[in-house]
């Protein structure tokens, strides 16, 4: 799922039906086994007509992060009515706790002290002593001595970075075979989840230096982490830098100090530089450090980074300076670039779709467009770049670019939905494109292609015209129905044309049977008296051909041929 939405009002932003359906699963009562297994990390058993489906959701604090469903075909990422349903029983459940808090605070606001609390004893004991047992129970309890160290981690101010050592405290400095510890994972996850409520908080209060430091520090410590795990780990531990990233995204989007905008910058791009990030993260990651590729400083940088690289580049500093060069309004150099890669075709497309994915449409459209001409694609790599081109052309409303994409995909595969698209898009000004795309085919000299294009626009005459030019009986007979009955002569005299050359080059039975076959079809569509009208000219045009009249009138029932031959 790409897009992050808020608990409270997602059914706003997935579509009504699905909507309705979940609503009906709720009250059906179809949502069971509702189970947070894991600290945000729900999941349910939902009943539908079809039967029971699995649904796991990740949701933190507010947020829906992620979510999956058994009835999931392969590809699907929109929401389906299960999880909808899911989520709605969860709301329900987070509301009803939220009510109960609230009572229960309530009465022991209003109920004299009857027994020792954590409050009580605070306000009790003196700070000496509060602190002695403070260090005495964290020297005994490894959890609590933890807990406390990322809890006021900022308030250590002699260390440079507190939140840094606090990380390094829990990563295992070894995974053999990318396995890590359940007790080492509980305790680096514990450790995160602090630390992203005091980001969250920090962020809130204005506190952005600090947000910074918390994200950037994350992100540095945890992203080289992710690609050391195998899943589930690796997908636990990976949401925790897409969270701290996100952080830091806002802050190039809130009116922060020009110093602190630089630094996060620096920060993504050394992380960047070290190949650190996780391949997840590649679409938000090029589109914050791309933002400012316009600035002569940091194009520099880029540029200079994927020189300094081995070939071939890193994926992300491939994609990175692809897409410097097209910010900068450079396509033709985006071109130049790509064409290095012009023998691994899934690379181009994949490079190409970055370009689309992080906002550099024109560069995309044009370097697609390029290799569509040159480079062998799969059917699959076509088909992937043919759909981002089209719809880079219909966002930009440019009806020429979608109506040549459509062409194109036209003549492929003779498919007429693309042709009737293309109709529609080009509206009134479809005769004139007409024009030009039977031009184009003339001049490619695609004969085929451009009967069937003048077949499906009802030009008889200047199909008429083609057919006469060709000496192929078999595409003549696909178009035959169109001169049926108006011009039937053109029809007759067309079989007789190719028939009679056919039998100027073959000679005997086998050659009769042939002609036999073809007129054939004539008698079976309701035209006897036009076969008749074409055996009768065969017949006289070679009547040395003794097998020719006894082949042609077994078309008919005996009674009838000695008539037929007679004119």
């Amino acid at each position: 799922m790409q897009q992050k939405l808020w608990v409270k009002d997602f059914e706003h932003h997935i579509s009504a039906a699905t909507w309705n359906t979940a609503d009906e699963l709720v009250q059906a009562g179809g949502v069971k086994a509702l189970k947070e297994v894991e600290k945000h990390f729900w999941v349910a058993s939902v009943e539908d007509a079809e039967g029971t489906f699995e649904t796991e959701t990740i949701i933190t604090p507010h947020k829906i992060k992620a979510f999956t469903c058994e009835c999931w075909a392969q590809g699907r990422r929109l929401m389906c009515p299960h999880i909808a349903a899911s989520l709605l029983k969860i709301r329900q459940f987070l509301e009803q706790k939220t009510e109960e808090r609230k009572v229960r605070a309530e009465k022991r606001a209003t109920t004299e002290l009857s027994r020792i609390t954590v409050g009580n004893v605070l306000d009790k004991v003196a700070p000496e002593e509060l602190a002695d047992f403070v260090q005495e129970y964290a020297r005994r309890d490894r959890d609590f001595a933890l807990a406390l160290k990322t809890w006021f981690a900022g308030s250590v101010s002699s260390a440079e970075n507190p939140f840094a050592l606090v990380l390094d405290s829990v990563i295992p400095k070894a995974l053999p075979d990318k396995k890590m510890r359940e007790q080492d994972l509980r305790r680096l996850r514990q450790t995160l989840d602090e630390l992203e409520r005091q980001l969250l908080a920090a962020h809130q209060e204005h506190n952005f230096r600090t947000a910074f430091q918390l994200s950037a520090t994350i992100l540095e410590r945890i992203c080289p982490l992710v690609d050391k795990l195998e899943d589930p780990k690796r997908q636990q531990i990976l949401r925790y830098c897409e969270q701290a990233f996100e952080q830091l995204n806002l802050l190039q989007e809130t009116q922060t100090s020009p110093e602190l905008r630089e630094s996060a910058w620096n920060s993504v791009f050394e992380l960047l530089s070290a190949d650190h990030f996780p391949a997840e993260m590649a679409t938000p990651v090029l589109l914050f450090l791309n933002r400012e590729a316009t600035d002569q400083d940091k194009f520099r940088r880029i540029s200079e980074l994927f020189d300094q690289v081995p070939s071939p580049a890193p994926v992300l500093v491939l994609h990175l300076f692809a897409g410097a060069l097209a910010k900068k309004g450079m396509p033709d150099a985006v071109i130049r670039l790509l064409e290095e890669y012009s023998e691994k075709p899934g690379k181009l497309r994949d490079i190409i779709s970055m370009l689309a994915q992080t906002g550099n449409p024109e560069a995309a459209y044009q370097a697609g467009d390029h290799f569509l001409e040159k480079i062998p694609f799969s059917f699959g790599q076509r088909r992937d770049i043919e759909e981002m081109l089209i719809d880079i052309a219909k966002k930009d409303k440019r009806p020429a670019r979608h109506i040549k994409l459509l062409w194109r995909r036209f003549l492929q595969n003779g498919n007429f939905d693309y042709f009737e698209e293309m109709k529609n898009v080009a509206g009134d000004g479809w005769p004139a494109e007409l024009k030009s795309r039977l031009n184009e085919l003339r001049k490619r000299g695609d004969d085929n292609m451009t009967a069937i294009v003048l077949a499906a626009e009802g030009h008889k005459a200047e199909l008429a015209q083609l057919l006469e030019k060709q000496d192929n009986i078999g595409q003549f007979q696909q178009y035959e129905n169109l001169f049926l009955p108006e011009n039937r002569d053109f029809v007759q005299a067309r079989y007789v044309e190719l028939l009679s050359s056919y039998l100027r080059e073959h000679f005997g039975r086998q050659a009769s049977a042939f002609v036999r076959l073809q007129l054939a079809g004539l008698v079976q569509k309701g035209e006897p008296d036009l076969a008749i009208g074409v055996i009768r000219e065969l017949t006289t045009r070679f009547n040395d051909r003794p097998s020719l009249p006894d082949e042609l009138t077994e078309l008919f029932p005996k009674s009838k041929r000695k008539a037929i031959l007679q004119p």
